[in-house]
């Protein structure tokens, strides 16, 4: 069982109403985690989130799944410094080695279409989220990718959701300022070129900043105990543009049955571009159903 519930209420970039406790929305989206992991009965699970989420919350959670929960950088891995807590039954999870990767790697090596370089009117938009940002004491965080050899990128999210804390990431290539593409959003993803193709770049942007970074996710996997050539049965809650499919077809699991909840019609359009395959079965909140069960629900 897969999955990693919607984060905006706990992500320290939500400004106003964060959620701090076990309660609210953002609980609630967790709860239908849980509750499907209580009548689903896996082998193995996986939950994800942001370490950002506050200590009571992640106490709870940590609690609720009965498991410690393990902190994991996608800079490990990627070129991209994204920190995740991680909460499974996968025994023995180790820290990768890091790979050494950064923003040089991810570049595009075809040229870049003006549109993702900034104009003049970007640049005062800029200038208006610094002094924001400022003024509200956050700092900016991201800022401008000079050193693109040594840097890693941050804060894929922040970067296509444009909120007010200026934490976004960008590039100065030759004295020109520009935003990722987004083929290398993918790369940071450690996702294939071209996984997001068929809806348009906000939505790519949107399916990768709330999807995870693949390489990790095949860390984790790679720890549990089964035969490349056993039948899977996976449910996949909040399944976004299927990374967990992705990661398992490529450790080399090829007999999946693969359920996924997603209401996102963008993220299920790149999931079944990818996996037609997948079993969609729509909103998360289902779980709740008296008598639901993933075979009854699919039957």
């Amino acid at each position: 069982m897969l999955g990693g519930s919607p984060c905006t209420n706990w992500s320290i970039a939500k400004l106003n109403n964060r959620e701090t406790s076990a309660s609210g929305e953002g609980w609630e989206l967790f709860r239908n985690y849980l509750i499907a992991k209580e009548k689903f009965q896996p082998d193995y699970f996986l939950y994800e989130n942001v370490a950002s989420a506050s200590k009571a919350i992640k106490e709870e959670i940590s609690k609720c799944l009965e498991v410690p929960l393990l902190t994991i950088n996608s800079a490990l891995v990627s070129a991209l410094n994204r920190n995740r807590i991680y909460g499974t039954n996968i025994e023995s999870v180790q820290q990768s080695a890091d790979r050494g990767i950064y923003v040089k790697d991810i570049l595009d090596d075809e040229p870049v279409e003006e549109r993702y370089y900034f104009t003049e009117k970007t640049e005062q938009s800029l200038q208006k989220i610094l002094k924001r940002s400022q003024e509200r004491g956050l700092g900016f965080r991201s800022g401008i990718i000079t050193d693109l050899n040594n840097s890693k990128f941050l804060n894929l999210d922040a970067n296509y959701y444009k909120g007010p804390d200026g934490k976004r990431s960008m590039f100065e290539i030759n004295g020109r300022r520009r935003m990722a593409t987004p083929q290398e959003a993918e790369k940071l993803q450690t996702l294939p070129v071209g996984y997001t193709e068929g809806v348009s770049s906000t939505q790519r942007f949107r399916g990768l900043g709330n999807g995870w970074t693949a390489e990790v996710i095949i860390h984790i996997l790679s720890y549990m105990n089964i035969p490349q050539d056993e039948k899977l049965i996976v449910l996949s809650m909040y399944d976004g543009i299927a990374t967990g499919r992705y990661c398992l077809d490529k450790m080399g699991f090829k007999n999946i049955t693969y359920y996924a909840y997603e209401i996102d019609k963008y993220a299920i359009q790149i999931a079944q571009k990818n996996y037609p395959d997948i079993i969609q079965c729509g909103d998360a909140f289902q779980v709740r159903n008296d008598n639901w069960s993933i075979m009854k629900r699919v039957a």
